[in-house]
């Protein structure tokens, strides 16, 4: 045995806020498995003992209690292996988001949370306060145990010393981590629930690699997997990384098992010798023994003799840098499972990983509900088309071994589609829809509302005491349409007691191009955060890489609600404007945060070919789209539940907490004609 070599293990889970013997069984799972593959050392996720998003199930006595007592049977659990296990805990009254130390049935010690997730979706300040740094405290647990809590690192043996950083505490400038690593820390482990984003993994894991290149140190990260109780879907990410380089890499998205375990049998001679030679490193330790950093942490022994044999391994010359492993490497797995057409080429990653957070989130919802299938009101268009997709590439990914011929069978019995005609639908849209029905395997109803709709009118007409037109009625009668589907596609869902899907994206949600108790009817909302202009990218992008034939259909022709008569020609576009022109307003409107005028002169610039220099027409897109998002308010209150997959969201739960009623932007859209009554006069 060499007292420097040690064997770490990480692991990501699929939990569930609640589900206390299920989530204690996948960590057991976790346990086991790194037990059998000797490893000493076991990090687990943030919150991995009740569940992330607890929301104020988080202030019953119950949760806390629960907690506690899934904790001891995770010490129990913990046989020569010590273990990172996180959970609520309470002290003077104050709820603290901690990551218990435990082997050998005994807790060794807690370290809370120095720095809380707050803003966007975070909303960590509801419930829980901060640690103060250099505090360290003894904490008695609700059956009288009692351990060291705070800024703690723990010694193991003589082989290795860690300590904890968790989640939002690795994103800041100075780190909880460097104070730790400075203090003579070889490991620093930073156990997350980190939600995904579009792009993030590449984020989190260059951070990881820059994290354990400056702190000279093996950096030990892993967040949770699936979507386990609200908006937010987690990839599963799990590195551990030595001095810069990854060294080993779990699989992200794992739809075939709930529990994903990365392991590292290392020798930590070389980052001390590092550190050794270093002499900005020297400075630092200076720096934190003079105070410069805070207090000095408190260091808790945990006896034992946690060496390892020394890995038999190739040594790599030096003049070879150690190589990271692809991006997507994390994503192989897929395509070795015949999941894929192929391995990711890099193009892809963004498409695919969009594909696969909503798909393991429907796959999750619908797991995790009890419920059987999914119901779709399949319009032939863009959106409805994306969802029946996902829908259908989420069976696949969760069965792996079917053959098609039996995945088609399975899709066939948990996903029913229905098209719902009324005399504005065209040809065109009723071909799609059943293409893209059978191309899924979905069980597919040819429908016609136009009886009801005309039913309705008549009603409508007979108790206002005039006939409704296109000219003086164009909404009502478009929504007479929208509504009486509603119903429908609702009884559909209700005779097969499936999850009702709405197709509501984040577009069409931002200005309120929407029918309420229409086309939003439904449970969930697997694209609601996702934009129009991504979604038309995205349907090409899987005609391509999945062989989807069907989705030439829905291309065939612009979108429109088909709410209107066909010779007056509707198109989405139409009643709003370019779709990618309205994302680029929602972006910088929303998520910057930019004035009318602001945004005026920040894409003119580049759209000014595209308007044909007239200032004004840009000036009345920028316009419309303002106020339109401020009358679509109430509208976005009422939305079903949707999964947050960019980079932010327009839910008034978790993202934009837009006041639905509100002064509008006049003064501010006056300044933006201001403004180009300026260029004009001086064109």
């Amino acid at each position: 045995m060499n007292p420097g070599h040690i064997h770490i293990a990480a692991a990501t889970l699929n939990q569930t806020v609640g589900d206390w013997s299920g989530n204690v069984g996948r960590i057991q799972t976790a346990i086991a498995r790194a037990q059998e593959r000797g490893a000493r050392l076991l990090v687990l996720p943030e919150m991995c003992i009740p569940g992330y998003s607890l929301g104020d199930r988080l202030l019953r006595e119950g949760t806390l209690r629960r907690s506690w007592d899934a904790l001891l049977q995770v010490a129990e659990a913990s046989t020569g292996l010590v273990t990172l296990a996180g959970l609520p805990v309470r002290h003077e009254g104050v709820l603290y988001n901690a990551m218990a130390v435990v082997m050998d049935g005994a807790i060794h010690g807690i370290v809370a949370k120095e720095n809380l997730a707050v803003g966007d979706v975070e909303y960590e300040g509801r419930w829980y306060q901060a640690w103060p740094a250099g505090r360290v405290l003894t904490y008695e647990g609700p059956d009288g145990t009692r351990a060291p809590m705070g800024n703690l690192m723990f010694r193991l043996g003589n082989t290795a010393t860690f300590a904890m950083e968790i989640c939002e505490d690795g994103w800041l400038g100075f780190r909880p981590g460097s104070r730790y690593a400075v203090a003579g820390a070889d490991i620093i482990a930073n156990p997350s629930a980190s939600w995904f984003m579009v792009g993030k993994h590449a984020i989190r894991r260059q951070m990881v690699q820059q994290i354990s290149r400056e702190d000279h140190c093996v950096y030990v990260y892993t967040s949770l997997l699936g979507c386990d109780a609200t908006r937010l879907v987690f990839d599963g990410s799990l590195f551990i990384a030595k001095d810069g380089a990854i060294e080993r890499e779990g699989r992200r998205f794992v739809f075939d098992d709930d529990v994903e375990v990365a392991d590292l049998l290392t020798d930590l001679g070389d980052i001390r010798q590092t550190r050794m030679e270093a002499g900005s490193w020297r400075q630092q330790v200076l720096d934190s023994y003079l105070g410069e950093h805070g207090p000095p942490p408190e260091t808790i022994d945990i006896e034992g003799d946690f060496s390892s044999p020394a890995p038999a391994r190739a040594v790599t010359p030096y003049w070879l840098p150690r190589v990271a492993r692809s991006l997507d490497a994390s994503l192989d797995h897929l395509a070795d499972n015949g999941q894929l057409p192929g391995p990711p080429a890099p193009e892809d990653l963004a498409h695919l990983e969009l594909e696969l957070a909503l798909c393991m989130g429907l796959r999750d919802y619908m797991r995790k509900t009890g419920a059987r299938g999914y119901c779709l009101a399949l319009s032939g268009g863009r959106d409805s088309g994306m969802c029946a997709l996902l829908v259908h590439r989420m069976f696949a990914y969760d069965n792996p071994g079917l053959s098609p011929e039996a995945l088609r069978a399975l899709v066939h019995d948990r996903f029913v589609c229905a098209y719902l005609a009324t005399e504005n639908s065209s040809d065109t849209t009723r071909n799609a829809a059943r293409a893209m029905a059978e191309e899924c395997g979905a069980t597919y109803i040819d429908g016609d509302v136009d009886s009801s709709v005309r039913a309705i009118t008549a009603a409508g007409e007979q108790m206002l005491g005039h006939p409704l037109t296109w000219d003086d009625h164009d909404i009502p009668l478009q929504n007479i349409q929208a509504r009486t589907r509603s119903v429908a596609i609702w009884l559909v869902a209700n005779v097969y007691r499936f999850i009702l899907l709405t197709t509501s994206n984040k577009s069409e949600a931002s200005v309120g191009y929407s029918t309420m108790d229409g086309d939003t009817s439904g449970g969930l909302a697997p694209i609601a955060d996702v934009p129009k202009s991504l979604i038309q990218i995205w349907l090409a992008w899987a005609r391509r890489f999945h062989g989807l034939t069907s989705i030439d259909h829905v291309l065939k022709a612009p979108a429109s609600a088909e709410l209107r008569p066909q010779e007056m020609a509707q198109t989405d576009e139409d009643d709003l404007m370019p779709f990618d022109i309205l994302d680029q307003l929602m972006y910088h409107f929303v998520q910057r945060s930019l004035e009318p005028v602001d945004i005026f002169e920040t894409l003119w610039p580049v759209l000014a070919e595209r308007y044909n220099g007239h200032h004004r027409a840009f000036a009345d897109h920028i316009a419309k789209f303002v106020r339109m998002l401020c009358r679509a308010q109430w509208k976005r209150e009422r939305f079903a539940i949707a999964f947050r997959v960019t980079a932010f969201d327009l839910d008034p739960k978790t993202g934009f907490r837009f006041p639905p009623v509100q002064k509008g932007f006049d003064e501010e859209l006056q300044a933006l004609y201001d403004r180009v009554a300026e260029l004009e006069a001086s064109a």
